[in-house]
């Protein structure tokens, strides 16, 4: 039989962009992206046809969900293995538009999606044709790159689809060269238009072109007077850890002999100079005294949580930043210094080694944390995050929704030994709970390992489609553990809570009444609800082997 040109084209960017190390593809049924799912239907199948790639095929019902997954996949590959593009197919029309949650949060937390939509040829657009829309450049600048693609014709050379994948990755990976958004990864569009026939043609998979990735915008060599100085060798300075700072925050901290703040996604929170329960050492008398007499403040990652951090911030005399996440330049408009990594010249003192135990001013915050070590938790978020957080160590990995449950765990998740923290995950890049459910999944999917996550009720609500998993797709094995207070009782930690009662429950709070037992059931999914925080650790202290829902039931706050 011959080739068709739409399926030749799709067989030879799946080829292309498996041998430019894209392993897993997440697809959702549609008509119009058939030669794709046809494709992938035979490389992630069972038994591949000679010449095929062995991908990784994860099928959804729903974009939106099925976006979510993409980005947690690659964000567990980030966080364990090799990072890498994932690739999110998806049919014309209002498929595409599904995809934007996911987008966005991919664009400002710097994940790289390859964003595949397909679209009617140019002979039916403008012309009232079904389920055709304005596609190309749907994602306006939350998109690091976009190109409509023109319909496959059948003469034409091959080697097209494999040069769209290269300049793909490429740009979607990020390029270090550059100082502007395109240096850094985040989601990529290839809009492809596919004209009829859309059938399987029964075609040989060939070997793609080599095509070399996009040019590099030129790496330009850095002098001594490019290189950032040392840090100033204050007595009274702090360290601030963002989301993904990553262990250098803490060597940082402990070289100059300051103490550490590290938000539980930073992956510093460990080693002696870490306060823990900084939160409320802040909320303190003791800690406001503290950070009124803070000459330095260097900021490590991007810190999103609380509003005594960002005070911090606010009235720092010094401020220095850096990494400050995938848009890195948009750092407070005060600082003194901004730098996209932390130089080694920050490692070291400019003044000589210190000991920690030499530092009067660490000591003092030290002190002001330990007046916080042995509060017994009531039953509500802080305790669930307790429990939550006890079995975890070193290797483990968790997913965080980004409301009450990533704030308690601010609060009370523990400072761990150095080399023991355990990977924490939650979609800071806008801070939303949309698709945590899916995020999650796709995260244990990539690990391969037993996973955990953590979230509210609402945010289980809003993205509960997300536990819709064919019987013909992997289930990955992650507990999902649901504070159930009945609404989004957040809100009543704001502002807003001086609001009449009736006005703060309806419009913030929003009691919902749901049954989360019988929705997961709809699902066949286990659940065991809990009441009380001994029968919760008791829940958690094993490793999940399925997917399955733990609802701890809190009091309504």
């Amino acid at each position: 039989m011959n080739a068709n040109p739409s399926a030749a084209f799709a067989r030879e960017l799946v080829a292309s962009l498996y041998d430019l190390g894209v392993r897993d593809f997440v697809l959702c049924p549609g008509s119009r992206s058939g030669p794709l799912a046809h494709a992938l239907a035979e490389a992630g199948g069972g038994n591949p046809p000679l010449g095929a790639p062995r991908v990784d095929l994860h099928v959804r019902v729903d974009e939106r969900s099925a976006a979510f997954v993409a980005l947690g996949i690659a964000r567990g590959r980030a966080a364990t293995d090799v990072p890498r593009p994932v690739a999110m197919i998806t049919t014309s029309g209002t498929a595409v538009g599904n995809l934007l949650p996911a987008v966005m949060e991919a664009h400002h937390s710097g994940v790289p999606l390859l964003l595949i939509t397909a679209d009617r040829p140019g002979e039916m657009r403008g012309v009232g044709a079904n389920q055709t829309t304005d596609q190309g450049g749907i994602f306006a600048t939350f998109a690091r790159w976009s190109a409509e693609v023109p319909a496959p014709e059948s003469l034409e050379t091959p080697g097209r689809a494999a040069t769209l994948a290269a300049r793909a990755v490429a740009i979607a990976m990020g390029d270090p060269a550059r100082d502007d958004m395109t240096g850094t990864p985040g989601p990529v569009h290839l809009n492809i238009e596919f004209r009829e026939p859309l059938e399987a043609d029964g075609g040989v998979w060939q070997d793609p072109p080599r095509i070399d990735p996009t040019p590099s915008y030129g790496t330009r060599v850095l002098t001594a007077a490019d290189l950032p100085a040392p840090l100033p060798a204050v007595e009274r300075g702090l360290v601030i850890a963002g989301d993904r700072a990553g262990d250098v925050a803490r060597e940082v901290a402990e070289a100059h002999g300051w103490p550490l703040l590290a938000e539980p996604t930073s992956g510093a929170r460990a080693g002696d100079a870490c306060i823990g329960f900084y939160v409320s050492v802040l909320e303190s008398d003791a800690g406001r005294s503290l950070a009124e007499q803070v000459h330095q403040v260097v900021v490590i990652g991007r810190p999103t949580l609380s509003r005594p951090i960002q005070q911090l911030i606010a009235r720092a005399p010094s401020l220095i930043v850096a990494a400050h996440g995938a848009r890195w330049r948009e750092a407070p408009r005060h600082a003194d210094q901004v730098v996209r990594t932390v130089p080694s010249s920050w490692l070291t003192r400019s003044d000589g080694t210190l000991e920690l135990g030499d530092s009067a001013w660490l000591a003092k915050w030290r002190e002001a944390a330990s007046e916080f070590e042995d509060l017994a938790h009531v039953w509500g978020g802080d305790a669930v995050a307790d429990a939550f957080m006890a079995p975890l160590g070193k290797g483990d990995v968790a997913v965080i929704g980004s409301s009450g449950p990533i704030r308690a765990v601010d609060r009370v998740g523990p400072v761990c030994s150095p080399g023991e923290v355990p990977t924490l995950i939650a979609n800071r890049g806008l801070s939303g709970i949309d698709g945590t459910v899916s995020t999650a999944v796709g995260v244990a999917l990539a690990t391969g390992q037993p996973t955990h996550a953590l979230m509210g009720d609402v945010t289980f609500l809003h993205d509960v489609g997300g536990l819709l998993i064919g019987p013909l797709e992997k289930r990955p094995r992650l507990r999902i553990v649901v504070a159930n207070d009945g609404g989004g009782t957040i809100f009543g930690r704001l502002e807003h809570a001086s609001a009449p009662a009736e006005h703060v429950e309806r419009v913030f709070t929003t009691p919902h009444g749901v049954d989360i037992g019988a929705i997961c059931a709809g699902y066949g999914i286990p659940h065991v609800a809990v009441r009380n925080a001994d029968a919760l650790a008791r829940a958690v202290a094993a490793p999940p082997v399925t997917l399955e829902v733990v609802e701890a039931r809190l009091p309504r706050a």
